[in-house]
C-alpha cells in the first residue's frame, strides 16, 4: 500500500506570520497522536519569515482523509480565513517506497 506525503508552502504578511505559526503550533502534538500519522513537521523558511513549510506523511488517503476532518484541523482552517495569506501551494504526493538519502561517492 502506498504512503500519502504532502508538502505545502503558507506565503503569509508580516502581520499574519506570527499569528499562523502561533495557531500552528497548537496542530502539532493531536495530529502526530492521529492514527496513520507518521510525520508531520512545519518550518519557517530561513530566507523568508513568511513562508512556513508543512511537511506530512500519512499510512494512507483515509488516514489523511480523517485528519483533515479532525475538530483541531476543521478550527485551524476557520481561524486561518481570519489572517491575511498571500498565497499556499499544498502538494500531494503518492510514495511507493521510503528509504533513507543516500549521499553518493
Amino acid at each position: 500500500m502506498s504512503k500519502i506525503a504532502i508538502i505545502a508552502c503558507v506565503d503569509l504578511t508580516a502581520e499574519s506570520a506570527p499569528l499562523y505559526i502561533e495557531a500552528a503550533k497548537g496542530l502539532i502534538e493531536p495530529t502526530r497522536a492521529e492514527p496513520g500519522c507518521d510525520y508531520y513537521g512545519m518550518a519557517v523558511d530561513i530566507s523568508d519569515p513568511t513562508k512556513l513549510w508543512i511537511s506530512e506523511e500519512w499510512s494512507s488517503q483515509e488516514a489523511l482523509n480523517a485528519h483533515l476532518k479532525t475538530q483541531h484541523i476543521q478550527d485551524f482552517i476557520a481561524y486561518s480565513a481570519t489572517l491575511d495569506i498571500k498565497g499556499m501551494d499544498a502538494r500531494q504526493y503518492e510514495v511507493s517506497s521510503v528509504g533513507p538519502v543516500v549521499i553518493p561517492e
